[in-house]
């Protein structure tokens, strides 16, 4: 059984969504594949779920990653200084 790491995003509208990545994958991954993997999933499901402004609105997030990470806790994907 593999075990995973919380992506979370941390943004005014976004905030509290999160997806978990295996540790295995997470360990081959940058920071900005990160981002780009947590994008990809908020506007996969608000597209599955009908929300066209929050998926319309991805693409106007800075989501960064403020610390370096480690696996097997949450990492924050924040969208502030």
């Amino acid at each position: 059984m593999d075990d995973y790491t919380k992506i979370q995003v941390s943004a005014k509208i976004y905030w509290g969504f999160n997806i978990e990545i295996p540790n295995n994958k997470l360990s081959l991954m940058s920071e900005n594949d990160i981002v780009q993997e947590i994008k990809l999933a908020m506007i996969t499901f608000f597209k599955k779920h009908n929300l066209e402004e929050l998926k319309e609105g991805v693409s106007n997030l800075n989501l960064h990653i403020h610390d370096t990470f480690s696996s097997g806790r949450t990492i924050y994907v924040c969208d502030h200084e």
